[in-house]
């Protein structure tokens, strides 16, 4: 493994940006490693953070909520009630619920943040797309490579609820609507276990800061 020492950016591999997908279940610690990353100088684009933007901030997105779930979705300031929002698709027992949601936010919040991707490649050698959906809505073949956060189950629920406040009927109903730890290894280049301290999650993650604006353009002829 380099050091920082050994690092020469004359060195990294010429050609199209590197555009990377990070991923995990809910609770694996995702966050914590998009922060890393961060930290190391790549850009990052949080899907959740993209969503709440759209979902508050395009009138279409804002009108086709407001008629699928209600009023009571937003505030009279248009700020969105995402617990009402979490409760109403994770927790009840209508499936169309999720489905009718992902219909109406998830193509507007994708172009946005392939748009958004576009343009930080112009100056960047590696852009990071930080989505937990990421194969739940196959779009994998859209990356270069994935990087998945993985995590023992009993220290996501831990984390969940001391850090969230999240009931264990709150977890699971959320670890239902996505692919597991097993599925993540299969279809992920890089898989990061988070089964330890932050100091070890931030050793696991370190590899992959360092190697990462050296890895070849999968899309490159």
């Amino acid at each position: 493994m380099n050091t920082d020492s050994d690092i020469d950016h004359d060195d990294e591999i010429e050609g199209e940006p590197l555009l990377i997908g990070l991923t995990g279940g809910i609770g694996s610690g995702k966050s914590t490693v998009a922060k890393i990353f961060e930290q190391a100088g790549f850009p990052i684009i949080n899907a959740d953070k993209e969503a709440r933007f759209v979902m508050e901030h395009d009138e279409t997105v804002k009108h086709a909520l407001i008629h699928r779930f209600g009023e009571q979705l937003y505030s009279q300031t248009g700020i969105l009630h995402a617990s009402a929002l979490a409760e109403m698709v994770f927790t009840s027992n209508d499936l169309r619920n999720l489905s009718d949601l992902n219909t109406i936010v998830h193509p507007i919040v994708l172009d946005r943040m392939f748009a958004m991707a576009g343009e930080l490649a112009q100056e960047h050698d590696v852009v990071i797309i930080d989505i937990a959906l990421l194969f739940e809505l196959d779009l994998g073949d859209g990356f270069d490579y994935v990087i998945g956060v993985i995590s023992p189950q009993e220290s996501r629920f831990d984390r969940l609820i001391r850090d969230r406040g999240m009931t264990k009927e709150q977890i699971t109903a959320r670890m239902k609507t996505q692919i597991n730890d097993d599925s993540l290894k299969e279809q992920c280049d890089f898989i990061i276990e988070n089964n330890g301290s932050i100091e070890d999650l931030e050793k696991a993650s370190q590899y992959l800061v360092e190697i990462l604006p050296y890895l070849p353009n999968t899309s490159a002829e």
